[in-house]
């Protein structure tokens, strides 16, 4: 049971996920060429990853992963061909906690190396997080109704010896949360804002926008749709850049073990254009 519930509040989440309704139609899968992957689990806990890509005009591409996971872990590996490998562990010692690292490391230099932990309060969630290179931070979410919730995060590099902060805000209404509306204000860079809306129309159609701004660097707005169809999904993006983007994920067997995606991204001012096609196979074993 969760600590610490004084009123009858739901658990607002992760401030990181603020937007998270607005980013899953806002973050359409674009890729270029052809994909293919394919899954393999050996029983409930352990599962093996292939992606091959073939790009034009660059070589093709190889991408091997491991993944174990029950209630409580979950380890999860990729490497590629050129050697860079990118793993992350979740451990949920308790309910209320979840402990997070990830890591990549690169043949060529730049690895990146983060920790995390959450607490999940009965109307509060609280976090912190550690980046390599001496970057830290906190934040904090607090439901103060049924749809309404504030919150804070701050950082500072122990490095440069400089910090900001951020203030956020989400509001959601309507039929289970059918709409909602988030923002995010601070001093990171030379200051930001970000504001996002979505709205869920039917149980098949869900709209979502967003606009983020950064004092000297950039300034965009993004349009989103999603369809979700009988068998598949559909989505779309528009940018304020001229970017229009839209990618199909079509589930070809009954049992849902075959998927076919189909993506394409076009930029008429900038002359730049990608279309991909990917299809991934999942399937049950018991040996290699």
């Amino acid at each position: 049971m969760p600590l610490f519930k004084k009123r009858d509040l739901p658990n607002p989440g992760r401030l990181e996920e603020l937007k998270k309704e607005a980013q899953a139609v806002l973050s359409p899968d674009v890729f270029e060429g052809a994909r293919f992957e394919f899954n393999k689990s050996f029983g409930q806990k352990f599962a093996l990853l292939h992606n091959i890509t073939m790009v034009p005009g660059m070589p093709g591409g190889y991408e091997f992963g491991a993944n174990f996971g029950d209630d409580k872990l979950l380890l999860a590996s990729r490497i590629n061909m050129q050697g860079a490998l990118t793993g992350r562990a979740n451990w949920q010692p308790v309910d209320n906690i979840l402990l997070r690292a990830q890591t990549q490391v690169q043949p060529e230099g730049g690895n990146t190396f983060k920790v995390d932990a959450d607490y999940k309060g009965g109307d509060f969630s609280a976090g912190a997080y550690f980046f390599a290179g001496g970057l830290v931070g906190a934040s904090y979410l607090q439901s103060l109704s049924e749809g309404l919730s504030l919150g804070v995060e701050g950082f500072y590099h122990l490095l440069n010896q400089k910090g900001g902060g951020a203030g956020a805000l989400r509001y959601a209404w309507g039929h289970k949360g059918s709409s909602v509306l988030t923002a995010k204000a601070g001093t990171f860079g030379n200051g930001m804002l970000e504001l996002a809306y979505q709205r869920k129309v039917t149980e098949k159609v869900a709209l979502a926008t967003e606009l983020q701004y950064y004092h000297g660097q950039i300034c965009q707005f993004g349009l989103g749709y999603e369809f979700k169809l009988r068998s598949a999904v559909f989505k779309g993006l528009i940018s304020s850049d001229t970017t229009c983007s839209a990618v199909l994920e079509e589930r070809i067997s009954q049992g849902g073990g075959i998927g076919l995606t189909l993506s394409g991204m076009l930029n008429h001012k900038k002359k730049d254009y990608k279309f991909g096609i990917g299809l991934s196979l999942e399937g049950m074993g018991v040996g290699p």
